[in-house]
């Protein structure tokens, strides 16, 4: 595992899938945080893309299972990211 995957993983950020992880942040302003502690650990010759989105924004979002059926009962927005 590469340092900055441990870094990612340290600042309680967890992988959704290969080379993408996700972190929920209770606030803007703790987002801006986040995105300037990974700006720090960048390696060189990489390329890192950062997306924030709003709790309105995030509970829009719509999940197609395929043949598997979808929960229930949905988590709420705050919990989705553990729900991965």
């Amino acid at each position: 595992m590469n340092r900055f995957v441990k870094e990612l993983e340290k600042e309680g950020f967890s992988k959704v899938q290969r080379g993408m992880y996700a972190r929920y942040c209770t606030t803007a302003d703790n987002g801006r945080t986040h995105r300037r502690r990974i700006a720090n650990v960048i390696e060189p010759r990489s390329t890192v893309c950062l997306l924030s989105i709003t709790d309105r924004e995030f509970a829009e979002i719509y999940s197609h299972f395929g043949s598997t059926k979808a929960p229930k009962k949905w988590p709420k927005s705050q919990d989705l990211i553990q729900y991965f």
